[in-house]
This record gives structure tokens, C-alpha cells and sequence, in this order.
């Protein structure tokens, strides 16, 4: 019967990305060998503890229409081959040896669609996002009429290197079940859906006792601390929604402080009008804040970070659009935070209403505003559901329960005993 440690190849557009917290837990605790082909990378402050020893972070780089500075969307296609083929070309020039495993997240750019010319013997797993629909979900409805026609064409082609992958042989994997469920029906059965793991240790409540820090900054003791939380602030993740409750927060309670944390540009290309835009600029300048010193915008910052503000969080705001789950749900869980959030179908399957936190119809400012009231007025009331949602969090996101799963089907693979469903 085959053992890991496995010698596994990481692929995905960006390191750490969403591979690299899995590959190093896989490095850490199980002593894995890992390759981790990207195209991009984030500074090295950002990297996982196991970078470079054990996880070896390898550039490669892309051509083609990849590489001009406008991506035009009806070149999705083309551009997402020129991603696979790059990594491929890097890949198969270094030949690292021997290979059990390839572990691969396209992020719906291409990953690892030729890696079997290299290995055609390795097992391929591919963590899916989801696939998008033309005119569904997240801001589709929300565009005007003078959107670019180009803009729908990409959306419907955006799906296709992940079809690809899996008509190529691979594994599918889906943190939830409304991700998998995105995919043509054909696929489904296919999936293995488990979510992709969050280091609960290191998303721990702080102590009561401990004087309240973020970012070397001290919260005043009687604060009511707000929290938001996404990779760059945008739309999708309801980042508009969530000033839009904030202005009217400050008002209510002068003692509360709202703190955010998200890079201001604009990264997710399904947002096109504020596309690469500054969007908090764009929002203050639209309406200025009452008093700019209650509001610490910390950018783009690196895990300890979100955890050390979430673990002081009294409300987390995740007012989003209905898209695919923000990991931020599932870390402030493990934060046992208080949580206010959109009550949509992908949400519901991580939070469970009024017993793992609070769902409200985000579109309505009211309903948004009422929920936050009564929660800030009465914060030991709701103590129970923060507490509820860190159990829940330590039993279904945990990296050591369900990162185990993904190293089960590393042996079934390499034993060649994993059969399809």
C-alpha cells in the first residue's frame, strides 16, 4: 500500500494563492515534497512558513495575448491556453523527479492541462472556483445597457479550461457544494467537495483579558469594533453595502470603529465598470466619510493580520453579492465572530441562521442596518452564535480534518485504486 510523503507539482496563477496555505500543511504535517509553478507571486512576507524548505515556488511565464497589458475577454480562451502552456513549458524543461501528484487551480486562467505530457502517469486534482453564467449571479444585474457585448462573450467562455480539465482526466474538487453545482450538470457527479481548509490555531478569539490590537494599533476599550475583510474591495464582496452600513453605524454608536482590510484596486474582472479602478477612492469621493479617523483601511495584508482583527471583531459584515463563498466567512467562523451576512444559497451552506450567525437580504440597507443595530446594542445576547460558528468551524474547516481527505485521495490515486463517481 503507497504512503505519502508524496512528491507533488502545485500549479495556480498566483502563490500562495488558494494552493498555498493546502500545500504547505501538506509539506508541514504530512512531509511532502512540493513544486509549486505560478505565474505571479505576492511578496515574500505573505508566503507560508514551509516556502522554500520543502516548497519550492518556481515563475514561469506566460505568452501571447497573455502577456499584453489589456486582456480583451472575448480572448479568454486563448488566454487561459497560454497560462497551461507556459507552466508546461517551465515545467517540462525542469523535469523535477519523481512526481506522484499534480495539484492544480486554474482560477480560470488554465493550469494544468498539458502537465500530462510530461507526466502521463500522475494522478491530477484540480480545486474548481466555479463557473460563471452570462447574465447570473454577482453584479449581472446590476450592469447597465451600455455594457460591452465582449463582456458577456467572456463570461461565457470562462468556464471552459476548467471543462477542459476535466475532459482531460482530472480530479474536480469543490470547497462547497454551490460551487460544484455551477458546473454543467454532466460534471457534478464527478466532484469531491470538501472545503479547502482554514488554520483555526492561528484564527483564535484573543483573550478578553488582553488589551485589543491591530496592526500595532490600540482599540480604545469601550470600541465596538466592525470588521470587513476581501482581497481587493469591490462590489462582489458587497464592499459598497458594507459603507453604505457604516455611515449609518457612526452615527448610531460614536463609540464604534470600522476596520477593513482588502487592497483598493479593483481586481476581479467580472466587476467591469470599476475594473482596475481605485474603488474606496471612488467611494469616498462619491460620499466623504463623517469622521475619516473612525475607518482603518489596512490594504492588502497577510493572514496573521486578518486573523489578529477578526480575533477582536465584536461584528464581521459580509454583505456580498451571491458568487462563491468568500474564505473570509469560513476564518471569521474560526474566529468565533459575530457575523452579518448576505442570506443567499452559496452563505447558507457555510452559516446556519441565527445559530452560527446572521443572515439578512443584503440588497435591503434597512434590513442590513436593523440586524447590525440590534447586534451592537446587545452584544453578550449574541455571544452564543459567535461561539456556535467557531465550533462549527473547527468541525467542518479545520485544515487537520479536512485537509486528510485530499491525502486519502493522493494514495487512492497513486495506489490506482480511485475510481470515479
Amino acid at each position: 500500500m503507497a504512503q505519502d510523503p508524496y512528491h507533488i507539482v502545485c500549479i495556480e496563477p498566483r502563490f500562495p494563492g488558494r494552493l498555498g496555505a493546502i500545500a504547505d500543511w501538506l509539506v508541514r504535517r504530512r512531509g511532502y515534497r512540493c513544486w509549486f509553478y505560478c505565474n505571479a507571486f505576492d511578496p515574500q512576507a505573505y508566503w507560508p512558513p514551509s516556502a522554500g524548505t520543502g516548497l519550492d515556488v518556481i515563475k514561469f511565464e506566460v505568452g501571447g495575448v497573455a502577456s499584453e497589458p489589456q486582456v480583451y475577454w472575448t480572448r479568454n480562451l486563448e488566454r487561459g491556453l497560454c497560462y497551461a502552456y507556459g507552466c508546461w513549458e517551465v515545467l517540462d524543461g525542469r523535469r523535477p523527479r519523481p512526481v506522484d501528484v499534480v495539484l492544480g487551480r486554474s482560477a480560470g486562467l488554465g493550469s494544468t492541462l498539458f502537465t500530462p505530457i510530461t507526466y502521463p502517469a500522475a494522478g491530477i486534482v484540480n480545486l474548481m472556483d466555479g463557473y460563471l453564467k452570462p447574465r447570473e449571479h454577482d453584479i449581472t444585474s446590476e450592469l447597465d445597457n451600455d455594457t460591452s457585448v465582449n463582456y458577456y462573450a467572456w463570461r461565457a467562455a470562462a468556464g471552459t479550461m476548467d471543462l477542459l480539465d476535466m475532459d482531460n482526466g482530472s480530479i474536480p474538487w469543490a470547497a462547497t457544494r454551490y460551487q460544484r453545482d455551477s458546473y454543467p450538470e454532466a460534471y457534478r457527479d464527478d466532484f469531491e467537495v470538501f472545503f479547502d481548509g482554514v488554520d483555526v490555531r492561528l484564527f483564535r478569539r484573543a483573550r478578553p483579558e488582553r488589551p485589543r490590537m491591530i496592526a500595532r494599533r490600540m482599540i480604545p476599550q469601550d470600541a465596538k469594533v466592525v470588521t470587513f475583510v476581501a482581497r481587493s474591495l469591490d462590489r462582489v464582496r458587497g464592499f459598497d453595502r458594507f459603507l453604505r452600513l457604516a455611515r449609518r453605524l457612526e452615527v448610531e454608536f460614536p463609540e464604534a470603529i470600522f476596520v477593513v482590510a482588502g487592497a483598493p484596486i479593483v481586481v476581479r474582472g467580472l466587476d467591469l465598470p470599476f475594473y482596475g479602478t481605485n474603488y474606496l477612492e471612488h467611494l469616498i469621493k462619491e460620499s466623504p466619510l463623517v469622521d475619516p479617523s473612525r475607518y482603518w483601511f489596512l490594504g492588502y495584508v497577510d493572514r496573521p493580520t486578518i486573523a489578529e482583527m477578526l480575533g477582536v471583531s465584536d461584528l464581521h459584515v459580509a454583505p456580498g453579492r451571491t458568487f462563491f463563498p468568500a474564505r473570509s466567512i469560513a476564518e471569521s467562523m474560526s474566529a468565533e465572530c459575530l457575523i452579518l451576512a448576505s442570506n443567499d444559497e452559496p452563505t447558507r451552506e457555510l452559516i446556519e441562521n441565527d445559530v452560527t450567525g446572521l443572515l439578512v437580504d443584503s440588497t435591503d440597507p434597512d434590513a442590513l442596518f436593523e440586524r447590525a443595530r440590534a447586534a451592537l446594542r446587545d452584544l453578550a445576547a449574541f455571544r452564543p452564535l459567535g461561539q456556535a460558528a467557531g465550533k462549527a468551524a473547527r468541525e467542518r474547516f479545520d485544515q487537520d480534518v479536512v485537509l486528510p481527505k485530499l491525502a486519502l485521495i493522493f494514495d487512492r490515486l497513486v495506489e490506482g485504486d480511485y475510481a470515479r463517481r
